[in-house]
């Protein structure tokens, strides 16, 4: 009976076998023939997916970190979301800070970054718990009206265009000159050096070092996401901190203020450090503001960080610190002298601790600790460099004084990225917004008043600061000088429009024209980020359908071909000295750019060479080949009327540079009238 049961089954079990491996070879070959993905494709996803596990676990040990410290310093806050990003600020500066003892040690080497993270995770492990709970329990804004929902839309969609954008190769132009270049000779060096005349190097390096580490770890795709990372950063932080202050609506108009900068999602998609001092700086003001409400020493040590981590980006990040000396001693002044002093060295001292890393750093590599300024007898530099570095009397005090009092009208309206007009697209709301504070201004509560004063004390000290550039030199026709202090603009901005669309009048619904404008900006913003993407396409790179060269030179032209073609085809041993070309990263052998573009102009100005001196300096140092930029030239001549540099370019100068291309130099290669390789002609 059993085995008469047995048949039927059995013959089930064989037919269905069958039919999973008759499907089984037919599907297999379908694809096998038909393959969805090679192995191109197949590379480029795993080396994506590494690039961005790499970073997730980078930002989760730093976030460890900074929350081992925050209850070191019995650091509670009462919003979850403020917490996690207090602590992931504090864990990625300390982070770099840690980075920095490699390159003292002599250890930037990848075995030396890998026993670092595994440090890290032994030393945080304990905390990777309650860091999880802590992301669970975050309540999420939840949209309540179609305004809303259209923030919300918006945000999702720009910072997604603009992750994508972040996994791209780099092309932007500063991170080719000195973001990255920086970090690839630390690495080649395996500690700090300065051996080549780039004046960027001199800055700050905080943000740096996480490149540095990324690209020890895995390669330079980290680079991108760590800025990116700081930009979902600084906008989380602004929205807790205009809730905290002002209520959920300003926390919704503060998070649209900040997104509608169109700069900002190109910043945040590059390898830069602007959009991480952004971050500093509006971490600075909360715990300023959380410490007024506390009154807790802890505050101070974190505020203190807060600073010296901001003095680790940019030089520019002066201007922060004594903002908030000054409300620090006006919230401090019923408290006594002591009290005041006492704070005040709490506070500097703990900044100044964080910022003498990269001010040791400088001055063991080019004898000046914050070059290249100030001392002008440091590496490569002399007082003619100083010179041409600040370029004084071409700004607007000489040329155009009244320029001074429309200059944020013309930074907001006409300022366009990547052009030599404010070098940023900054929308008409960020700065536009705080022009409608007087007609609200008495609508404000005493705190707010209170509040918004110190907010207008940060702003005010940073944009004085840049305004004092504008009126010094043309150089600084740059509105990205000003993104450090958007964070908290954005707050005050958005308090701003929440008390416009309060004004009432039976005869003007003021609320539903603001909210259709904003609406409306929203929209036609969004599109041209959507265009932009499309223009730029790189998904095909992303995922492996595009091979990089053929991005790189969708991207950057014919300079890629130059440098691929030409630089990096010389011999092993070539150096090349550019002209009027600053991006040096993708050589493969030593170039010597010319970063202010100033390096011919120094030998023919200051130093009265001819063109015969010059090959002589050049072939003692050891100079094989010359790439100049062609193109670099003859645009800074054809911009000369309003362009400073080009306007110093003499003819005498020009001769000099013909004598020598004829007659020391001789053609090896030129690429559309825009790049020419030379080497020495025989004497």
């Amino acid at each position: 009976m059993k085995q008469e049961e047995m048949g039927p089954s059995m013959k089930r079990l064989l037919a269905g076998l069958a039919a999973f491996l008759w499907l089984g070879l037919l599907v297999g070959g379908y694809f096998w023939a038909h393959k969805p993905f090679d192995t191109a494709v197949v590379t480029a996803v795993s080396q994506t997916a590494l690039y961005i596990l790499t970073w997730l676990t980078l930002t989760w040990l730093s976030t460890s970190l900074g929350f081992i410290l925050l209850s070191w310093l019995n650091i509670q806050d009462d919003d979850t979301m403020g917490h996690l990003l207090l602590a992931a600020g504090l864990g990625l500066g300390l982070l770099a800070v840690l980075v920095s003892l490699l390159g003292f040690a002599g250890l930037f080497r990848p075995w030396a970054a890998w026993v670092l993270v595994l440090g890290l995770s032994l030393l945080t492990l304990p905390r990777w718990r309650q860091l999880g709970q802590a992301v669970r329990q975050i309540h999420w804004p939840q949209a309540q009206s179609g305004f809303q929902r259209l923030i919300v839309i918006y945000a999702a969609a720009s910072l997604l265009l603009a992750f994508v954008m972040a996994l791209t190769p780099v092309t932007a132009w500063d991170s080719l000159t000195y973001h990255l270049v920086g970090p690839k000779l630390y690495i080649q060096a395996g500690r700090f050096v300065h051996p080549l005349n780039i004046p960027q190097l001199g800055f700050p390096l905080l943000g740096q070092m996480h490149f540095t580490l990324g690209m020890l770890l895995v390669g330079d795709g980290v680079a991108a996401l760590f800025h990116f990372g700081y930009g979902l950063l600084v906008l989380a932080l602004a929205v807790v901190l205009a809730r905290k202050m002002f209520g959920d609506e300003t926390a919704w108009l503060a998070a649209l203020v900040l997104l509608s900068v169109p700069t900002f999602f190109t910043l945040i998609s590059w390898p830069y450090v602007d959009v991480t001092l952004m971050f500093y700086t509006t971490a600075v003001f909360y715990t300023f503001f959380r410490w007024q409400q506390t009154r807790q020493t802890g505050w101070l040590v974190v505020m203190g960080m807060m600073i010296g981590f901001s003095g680790g980006l940019k030089y520019t990040a002066v201007a922060t610190p004594i903002a908030i000396t000054i409300s620090l001693i006006w919230i401090s002044r019923k408290d006594g002298l002591k009290a005041i002093l006492g704070r005040l060295l709490l506070v500097g001292g703990i900044a100044l601790v964080l910022v003498t890393p990269w001010l040791l750093e400088n001055y063991v590599t080019t004898g000046n600790p914050v070059y290249p300024f100030f001392l002008n007898n440091g590496k490569f530099w002399d007082d003619w460099w100083a010179w041409w570095y600040d370029l004084p009397g071409t700004g607007f005090a000489a040329t155009a004084p009244w320029r001074l009092l429309t200059a944020p009208l013309e930074a907001t309206i006409a300022g366009t990225e990547g052009s030599d007009f404010y070098e940023a697209t900054i929308g008409p709301l960020i700065l536009g917004a705080l022009f409608l504070l007087p007609l609200v201004w008495r609508k404000f509560s005493r705190s707010e008043k209170a509040l918004a004063g110190h907010m207008l004390l940060l702003i005010g000290l940073n944009y004085a600061l840049w305004l004092n550039g504008l009126a010094h030199t043309a150089l600084l026709l740059r509105a990205r000088f000003l993104f450090l202090i958007w964070g908290v603009t954005a707050v005050l901005a958005g308090l701003v429009l929440a008390k416009i669309r309060t004004l009432k009048s039976p005869a003007l619904d003021v609320a539903w024209l603001v909210q259709t404008i904003l609406s409306l900006t929203l929209v036609l913003l969004l599109v041209a980020q959507t265009l932009a993407f499309l223009q730029v396409n790189p998904l095909p790179v992303v995922v492996g359908l595009e091979d990089r060269e053929a991005y790189l030179f969708r991207q950057l032209g014919v300079y890629h071909t130059a440098v691929q073609e030409g630089v990096n085809t010389l011999p092993e041993g070539s150096s090349v000295m550019m002209l009027w070309e600053t991006r040096t990263y993708a050589c493969q052998v030593v170039c010597h750019p010319d970063p202010i573009l100033g390096r011919f102009l120094h030998l023919t100005q200051h130093l009265h060479y001819d063109a015969e001196a010059i090959r002589q300096t050049w072939e003692a140092e050891g100079v094989t080949h010359v790439l100049m930029s062609d193109a670099g030239l003859q645009f800074l001549l054809d911009a000369a009327a309003y362009n400073p540099i080009g306007g110093l370019i003499r003819d005498e100068d020009l001769e000099i540079l013909a004598d020598l291309t004829t007659h020391q130099l001789r053609m090896v290669h030129e690429w559309d009238n825009a790049y020419t390789l030379y080497e020495w002609a025989p004497q």
